[in-house]
């Protein structure tokens, strides 16, 4: 039997798969028949049940004793009743802003089943609860981006790039991540025609070489000096749209003035920051100069830096003043991700009911751990909320989240495993994954999903709508909570109100595409500047933007130097095997770090050693893998593993990331900059194990 899925997990967008069930079990997932020519999944997608049938599955509450620090199996009812006590008596005693609500990446593209929707809705409901804004993956350009546009929809549909004559990707390794389920496709099938493409990055990625890609290596956080110095070959020496500029833009001469200014931001000077060759940026702007359209596809790790707000602004920037924003085939050079409208469909309500239950208090997800160990806060910090997260290992300092979630007083988790966050928790829920429930979800690109429920679920585990709504039943909100509506009820409900009309041949095939799937954000304005204008306070794109310079910052994007020279840069990119930390149970060897082969040599570190890599607070232990292919004075040690302190020295041992990045954040976005990570690399002698 062939039952149409989709993952509605965080890995840049959903994609129509086909779960093939036979006797009640899933034997493998693959495309689904029913996809549009230029879909696929990926290695996540097609992975997904063996997370299902895993061993270490969580199929039973769980109550810790803090005492022994061991947790022991519980019914529903005494967990349920439990958590209910507890988060009853922190609301009285204190308040319900004591109650911080983490998590979301978990499931965060379903109607009904979202990790991060269904917790607002619930803690609404309690009274108003701590929220953690922005998110992990793109603080930094969701920030800057209403500023530059007016608007958050500045993406377009990978079907434009058909009209694409020139392809820039500053950062986006498109190969190994998700950004839809169409976008790897559309770029293959680009160059296939002959399309250029640039991808500057500090390592040669899979990305290069499936595209057949020019490779322009770039030191890491140093995007916006590389991008300047594109436009000031540009303003100098032809490319740059004097017409469009006054027609759609607003403030450009202030910027323009600031490229002129000493010290110039000429190729030469940028090459002395980045490491790219003069030649090369000069390279890019004769591209830029020769082909029209040119689509800018900017990755988000231009962003996860310090300063990586102007890094995005400055792609946008590029995009406004060569006129190639708001055009076919052309791109704004904002995230491209999470912005163009998909079908109308309802979806859960986070904010049920009166504005009384809905008060909250806001801080920025980078900084959560600060926020909870703050003894300033009032009221303070004292119960944890996850849904559908790994924030000990995903958040930044892995020590810090550590001892946040030791300090507060309660914490919940919902998750299929015991993860490092899950292991910190007081109470831990088993949920259902994606098989084992019904949804819609929300993709990238103008369509919608259906995800119908492939096997039944885990005995012992329930769905995330279930645990909340027996939740909100013993604290006195059930009906509120729900409605009164099932789960297939509210999905039923959700394509009353929606562009579905044949909710039948939906179900079956779990595709419903929109009319159009070749949309370009911002064409009503440039069709029209007059009538459309944009949402900012001159109504045009905004280089140069008053109201961004009240957060303290310039007005227009500037490169500031924060390189510490005399270390490594640790950028932390995301696996093609893993989505966050989801996956990282599928396999126990350690991350391999990826290191510059002349670096290693001056280190005394040989391929294939175990290496000491020190940061921030913490100290990992792991292998190195020497290459040529890397830019010199940084190393690559992908996100997600699960970390392991278990040997007794104190160093994680199998590569967690997060173990040595900082949680100070970028800003003003408040995001996260965990790309502007340096450490001291060493080799492993025999008295460090002693």
């Amino acid at each position: 039997m062939e039952i149409p899925v989709s993952c509605n997990k965080d890995c840049g967008g959903g994609c129509p798969l086909s779960a093939i069930v036979e006797d009640g079990r899933i034997v493998r997932i693959t495309d689904s028949r029913h996809r549009g020519p230029w879909m696929s999944g990926c290695l996540r997608g097609y992975r997904a049940h063996r997370l299902t049938y895993h061993p270490d599955r969580i199929k039973t509450p769980l109550l810790k004793d803090r005492r022994t620090g061991s947790f022991r199996k519980v019914s529903w009812d005494d967990a349920l009743d439990h958590t209910a006590e507890r988060l009853s008596a922190l609301r009285e005693e204190s308040g319900p802003l004591t109650v911080m609500r983490l998590g979301g990446s978990g499931s965060c593209r379903g109607a009904l089943h979202n990790t991060s929707k269904l917790a607002m809705r619930f803690l609404n409901l309690y009274g108003g609860y701590t929220e953690t804004t922005g998110s992990y993956s793109s603080a930094a350009v969701s920030f800057v981006t209403p500023f530059v546009y007016g608007t958050s929809n500045a993406a377009i549909d990978a079907g434009s790039l058909e009209n694409s004559k020139f392809i820039f990707l500053p950062g986006a390794n498109i190969a190994d991540l998700r950004f839809g389920s169409e976008l790897g496709n559309r770029l293959v099938d680009a160059r296939k025609r002959g399309v250029e493409m640039i991808v500057a990055d500090p390592r040669r990625t899979r990305t290069v070489d499936l595209l057949g890609a020019r490779w322009m290596k770039i030191r890491p956080g140093t995007d916006g000096a590389f991008i300047a110095a594109l436009i000031f070959d540009l303003c100098e020496n032809g490319g740059i749209d004097e017409t469009y500029i006054a027609k759609y833009c607003h403030g450009f001469d202030m910027f323009r003035n600031w490229l002129f200014c000493a010290p110039a931001k000429t190729p030469e000077w940028a090459s002395g920051i980045c490491g790219t060759p003069a030649g090369d940026i000069r390279y890019l702007a004769g591209c830029y100069r020769r082909y029209k359209p040119s689509a800018l596809i900017p990755g988000l790790s231009i962003q996860r830096n310090l300063g990586g707000e102007d890094s995005a602004r400055m792609a946008m920037v590029l995009q406004a003043v060569t006129g190639n924003t708001g055009i076919a085939g052309g791109s704004s050079g904002a995230n491209i991700w999470g912005t163009m409208p998909n079908p109308a469909c309802g979806k859960i309500d986070p904010n049920p009911g009166s504005a009384e239950g809905r008060v909250k208090r806001y801080f920025p997800v980078y900084s959560w751990a600060d926020e909870v160990l703050n003894p300033l806060n009032n009221p303070p910090v004292r119960a944890l909320y996850n849904c559908g997260g790994n924030y000990i290992t995903q958040g930044a300092d892995t020590a810090k989240a550590k001892a946040a979630f030791a300090a507060a007083d309660f914490s919940v988790t919902h998750d299929f495993f015991m993860t490092p966050t899950a292991a910190a928790s007081d109470v831990v829920f088993p949920v259902a994954d994606f098989l084992e429930r019904s949804d819609i979800v929300f993709p990238e690109g103008n369509f919608l999903l259906y995800s119908a429920q492939a096997v039944e679920a885990s005995p012992g585990v329930k769905t995330d709508y279930e645990i909340f709504s027996l939740l909100s039943e013993r604290l006195g909100f059930g009906a509120a909570f729900t409605e009164g509506r099932s789960e297939e009820q509210w999905l039923s409900y959700f394509l009353d109100n929606s562009d579905v009309w044949d909710r039948a041949a939906f179900k079956e095939s779990g595709i419903f595409f929109g009319d159009d799937n070749r949309r370009v954000a911002l064409s009503e304005f440039i069709s029209d500047p007059e009538a459309c204008r944009l949402g900012t306070p001159s109504g045009k794109i905004e280089i140069s933007s008053e109201a961004y310079a009240l957060t303290g910052a310039s007005p227009f994007p500037v490169y500031t130097d924060y390189r510490i020279k005399d270390k490594i840069q640790l950028i932390t990119p995301h696996s093609r095997m893993r989505i966050n930390s989801q996956f990282s149970n599928l396999s126990d060897e350690r991350n391999n770090l990826l290191m510059n082969t002349a670096d290693a040599a001056q280190r005394g570190i040989e391929d294939g050693q175990t290496v000491i890599i020190r940061g921030g607070s913490g100290r990992i232990e792991t292998g190195v893998r020497l290459i040529d292919d890397i830019m010199s004075g940084t190393a690559c040690l992908e996100a997600g593993k699960w970390a392991d302190f278990d040997d007794g020295s104190g160093a994680d041992t199998r590569g967690s990331a997060n173990v040595v990045t900082s949680s100070v954040p970028t800003m003003p976005s408040g995001g996260a900059r965990t790309n502007s990570t340096w450490v001291e690399i060493l080799a492993l002698r025999p008295e460090d194990d002693e």
